[in-house]
């Protein structure tokens, strides 16, 4: 019995070393482009199968998913090429009917990494217009697809020249031949539901992780806040990690901190930054913001 026992053990280990290797290999981004593949399909399927109020609920924590898979290729880390990352960027700007304003996430997100939590970060600049307005009108400038929807046309008035103005054209090109298309084979219907994700995505979970990562009490002097989650997020929670280095993928990162906020905060933290305003922006991070961001636009 003990033989037994020491070969499994042994076999257990031999198995998790030859994991590691393979998630420190290349071969690795498999992970990210069959996974992106798996929640698309599934995403479409159930649009297409199900009613929408059934389909709503999965429906709208795979497009979320998909779009924090996005990020990766967004900091250029699934494909060896940075311009093939912008290939899959496109594409799915076109086919999630973004209208051009995923690569605008992508100007502004690198931009964030650049300059984290200094004035140039946007995420400064969108928190200090919210804090500037009462009522409803600051309660509307926290929702990020209002903040989106601000960029955009500083864009076009020439402002924030970190974002590409052509590469906004073609998303948007790209998302109107894809609605063409799907009117054409009998599927508007779809294009409603997908935009109505979209705006539920941005408008809840991407706001309340906006809130949450990078906002805390006065005098707290850590630059992000690390996170549980209920339901798996790629690892996006482990925000410390992923800032320390951009290049990191998904499947590497690691919690850099003993005692991550409770999942509770990922609803809590909202009402602290924008009814309570109790907490800031957190701190810049210490001697390495220039740094990451570089790596981050590479």
């Amino acid at each position: 019995m003990e033989a037994a026992t020491t070969l499994w053990t042994l076999a257990v280990r031999a198995s998790a070393r030859r994991w590691q290797r393979f998630l420190h290999s290349r071969s690795a981004s498999v992970l990210t482009h069959g996974s992106l593949v798996l929640l698309t399909v599934a995403e479409f399927v159930l649009l297409v199968r199900l009613p929408f109020l059934l389909a709503f609920v999965p429906c709208a924590l795979i497009h979320h998913r998909i779009g924090v898979l996005m990020h990766e290729y967004i900091h250029g880390i699934p494909l060896a090429r940075y311009r093939h990352n912008l290939w899959v960027l496109s594409l799915f700007d076109g086919l999630m009917l973004m209208f051009g304003t995923l690569d605008l996430f992508r100007g502004t997100h690198l931009a964030h990494h650049r300059w984290l939590n200094t004035e140039n970060d946007p995420a400064f600049s969108a928190e200090r217009s919210t804090r500037d307005r009462k009522g409803a009108a600051g309660w509307l400038g926290t929702l990020e697809g209002v903040q989106h929807l601000v960029y955009l046309i500083e864009v076009f008035q020439g402002r924030h020249s970190y974002v590409s103005r052509s590469r906004i054209i073609l998303g948007a090109a790209l998302s109107a031949a894809w609605a063409g298309f799907l009117i054409w084979i009998g599927q508007s219907h779809l294009i409603g539901n997908i935009l109505l994700l979209t705006t539920f995505n941005l408008v809840g979970p991407v706001s309340l992780r906006g809130a949450l990562e990078h906002h805390s009490h006065r005098g707290d002097t850590a630059f992000a806040n690390e996170y549980r989650v209920c339901i798996p997020l790629f690892n996006l929670n482990r925000h410390v990690h992923h800032h320390e280095d951009p290049r990191c993928p998904w499947y590497l990162l690691q919690y850099r901190t003993d005692t991550p906020l409770w999942t509770l905060h990922y609803l809590t933290h909202w009402f602290h930054v924008y009814v309570w305003r109790d907490y800031v922006l957190m701190k810049p991070m210490p001697g390495r913001t220039q740094a990451a961001g570089k790596r981050s636009l590479n």
